[in-house]
């Protein structure tokens, strides 16, 4: 990993942010799963074209479908593109005595403590995982005892605690 961004710093809210360097194969694997999205989504509309083009004996609106379909694809290609070719992704991170937040804005992951099945615990990030949802928290290393201690803290007995190398 390379330079962090910005050590945790405690805002006025009391809540820890910081930004951080995340491994580039988690990110690739985390834009795999948005491109897989995005072709769904293109063959569903024109799978959904196609069909209605058939019923209605109309193929003039299915090439505007089609055509509208490609330049979503393309949008979606070049978008992707650019997202992967980020050599160092970073991440920025929210920690409250509730909740630990990935991302900023509409895109923002939350996860509740609370509601952790599972956590483990690697040199390089912690993640916390409920059987259908995880989030993995990367840390910069001077400050990974601390965020480990502050979630470990958090989290109900009930929960699993693995550590991993």
């Amino acid at each position: 990993m390379s330079e962090d961004l910005a050590k945790i710093t405690k805002n006025s809210n009391g809540f820890y942010t910081w930004s951080c360097s995340m491994d580039p194969e988690y990110y690739k694997k985390g834009m795999g799963a948005g491109i897989k999205a995005c072709i769904g989504i293109a063959v569903f509309i024109l799978v959904f074209g196609a069909f209605l083009a058939v019923q209605y004996k109309d193929w003039t609106d299915f090439l505007i479908v089609a055509g509208c379909d490609a330049v979503f694809l393309l949008i979606t290609f070049v978008v992707f593109k650019l997202a992967l070719s980020a050599e160092d992704p970073q991440e920025s991170y929210e920690m409250s005595d509730i909740y630990v937040k990935s991302g900023y804005g509409k895109s923002s992951v939350y996860f509740d403590y609370d509601k952790a099945k599972t956590a483990v615990f690697t040199p390089k990030y912690i993640e916390l995982q409920n059987g259908i949802k995880k989030i993995r928290v990367f840390v910069p290393e001077e400050d990974y005892d601390f965020v480990k201690r502050y979630i470990m803290n958090r989290l109900t007995g009930e929960c699993e605690i693995r550590y991993e190398s």
